[in-house]
């Protein structure tokens, strides 16, 4: 149900809205997540259009649910937006479409022993990666084991969950010969670093301070999917690969925890999503959860 008027008081203890409605004043409750999002934008004054839910009884209060702001305006003599879902959508959309070359980019992780140890650093044992130009033709798909440093010998939980043994990390590459060849595609193709979430971002962080080597540089620009289907589809919580994968309409059982195959699902969802969003008569997969 799409409810609008102005705002009359927002209570930020207890993240209620309080909005002069063309019925009546109406009181509204913003999610954690929501609240920090837009806190700067409800200023007394402005007028905001949102998609409410049900009446909830919370401290005491009759309040709706706020499944959705869809527009925050500034008034004055030219009142302006300073926030449009709209607008948000087709800056993403048009962000996607501006991308060229891409490196759809995963790594897999040891992992804490059972009992978990205070000086454990968690380190990346297997990168898999797929390169394709604009027009989306595979350029190279690669996948390698690498050895950690600190902790060489993997842990019995690593081996189950990744289901990998010691000799497979063992035979693996020195993360600087794995990190020589990243920077040498970042430089020939300058490609946009897709990844699913941030965790493979942090991952080649923590791996640049491990092994005391420089950070890809100004070439290296990494794209967060996961966030990219937050923003469009209003979600609040994250999306999991493979979830995110059969949602599109992909066949598989499941996760293979091999670093490969997801960045394979990772460019298939890229692929499924820009196509979503450029195609005014399809729904998306995740429209049901704004």
């Amino acid at each position: 149900m799409i409810h609008h008027g102005k705002i009359e008081h927002l209570d930020t203890r207890r993240r209620t809205l309080t909005l002069k409605t063309p019925r009546a004043k109406r009181a509204y409750y913003l999610q954690r997540a929501q609240f920090n999002r837009y806190l700067p934008l409800l200023a007394k004054g402005n007028y905001v259009v949102l998609d409410a839910g049900d009446i909830q009884r919370k401290h005491g209060l009759h309040r709706f649910k706020i499944r959705r702001i869809r527009r925050i305006v500034a008034p004055g003599r030219r009142p302006r937006d300073v926030f449009s879902q709209r607008r948000l959508r087709e800056g993403v959309r048009r962000f996607i479409n501006r991308i060229g070359t891409r490196l759809f980019l995963d790594f897999e992780m040891s992992m804490h022993p059972y009992h978990k140890q205070p000086d454990f650093t968690q380190e990346i044992i297997q990168a898999g990666y797929v390169l394709v130009d604009a027009a989306d033709n595979v350029l190279e798909e690669h996948r390698t084991f690498i050895r950690p440093k600190k902790h060489p010998r993997i842990t019995p939980r690593t081996k189950k969950f990744l289901d990998v043994g010691q000799a497979d990390v063992d035979d693996g590459v020195s993360f600087e010969t794995f990190y020589a060849r990243l920077r040498g595609l970042v430089q020939e193709h300058a490609p946009a670093i897709v990844v699913w979430g941030r965790n493979d971002k942090l991952a080649l962080q923590e791996a640049y301070t491990i092994h005391n080597l420089r950070p890809l540089g100004r070439g290296a620009r990494f794209v967060n999917l996961l966030e990219l289907h937050k923003n469009y589809f209003h979600l609040k919580n994250d999306l999991g690969l493979l979830k995110t994968y059969l949602a599109y309409g992909f066949q598989q059982d499941e996760q293979a925890h091999d670093a490969l195959e997801d960045a394979r699902m990772t460019r298939h969802i890229f692929t499924a999503f820009k196509r979503t969003i450029n195609d005014p008569t399809r729904i998306g997969p995740f429209e049901q959860d704004v």
